[in-house]
């Protein structure tokens, strides 16, 4: 098209509002499609140079927002024969937390002043073996409920660092007519894949029933170097997530939006500190525990 045409005294007579009622429907329109034009043109440059100019800080938070708007706005597709399945984010969150919330459980301990809160355990198999947080320990036996029946948590012994081992065996010896019961088992992930950004999400809480979701936001490595064959290996030691919980939920599961469990929250509240426990330690754990034929114990180790 001729601009020069577009912009002839047909077309554009400024201050003129005699001369604007000769403008016909089409060309009045045609005039505002070219304004348009001509100011989209203009904030494309600005905004380009602008992002150009940008502190290279400034430029990957905006390319960070503009990734995570995009990944929440696109749904996942499952080609599936003769049809497709469109699965949301917040479809995988609900599936992963209905998947996970038979496998926590919340601990209480006896005290002076009656029973209180005293963290969250996560069932790592069918016959009731519970990760947990050395914090939860040393205030007493920790019990808790599952299907209506009271459990007392009988901890394995362990040179273990922050994660315990036990086993849940009922308060009250049940009648020997009963059949033993068969705990939910929560899956363990692999911790090493996860990335700075990913969803997560947390069961704990005093009930062991509290939902917060939210995103790695660090994760901490070092590396070990081979010295026969200098491989380096990346080791993962903690998981920082968005998500800061009270002490109630020391122990509590970190979990993908593939409803596994990739690490353990240790809460320390009297010096303010959270940090994510990677699932690897958990299962070197219980590969230990299992090698050494370990029997539970209710005092503490």
């Amino acid at each position: 098209m001729d601009v020069n045409l577009i912009l002839s005294s047909e077309f554009y007579i400024p201050n003129s509002t005699h001369n604007m009622e000769h403008l016909t429907k089409a060309q009045i329109v045609l005039l505002t499609l070219f304004t348009s034009f001509v100011a989209s043109m203009a904030t494309g440059i600005v905004v380009v140079t602008l992002m150009q100019q940008a502190p290279g800080p400034v430029l990957q938070s905006i390319t960070n927002v503009v990734e995570r708007t995009i990944e929440k706005i696109t749904p996942t597709i499952v080609e599936k024969p003769g049809k497709q399945v469109i699965i949301k984010d917040e479809d995988l969150v609900v599936a992963a937390i209905e998947r996970n919330t038979k496998s926590v459980v919340a601990f209480r301990v006896a005290g002076e002043d009656g029973t209180r809160s005293a963290g969250i355990g996560t069932i790592v198999s069918s016959d009731g073996l519970v990760l947990t947080d050395k914090g939860n320990l040393g205030g007493g036996v920790l019990t808790t409920t599952v299907d209506g029946i009271a459990y007392a948590l009988d901890v394995i012994p362990s040179d273990s660092g922050t994660l315990v081992l036990g086993k849940l065996t009922p308060v009250i010896p049940l009648a020997t007519s009963t059949p033993p019961t068969t705990f939910v088992s929560a899956t363990l992930g692999d911790s090493s894949v996860l990335k700075v950004g990913q969803t997560t999400i947390v069961i704990g809480g005093r009930d062991g029933k509290t939902i917060a979701t939210g995103l790695v936001t660090n994760l901490d490595t070092h590396i070990v170097t081979d010295k026969d064959t200098k491989a380096e290996t990346k080791i993962l030691d903690s998981i920082g997530v968005s998500q800061h919980l009270a002490g109630t939920s020391n122990g509590a599961p970190i979990i993908t939006l593939e409803g596994v469990v990739v690490g353990f929250l240790s809460i320390d509240d009297s010096v303010g500190t959270q940090a994510g426990i990677p699932a690897s330690v958990a299962k070197t754990l219980i590969s230990s525990q299992s090698v050494a034929g370990a029997t539970p114990s209710k005092k503490t180790p």
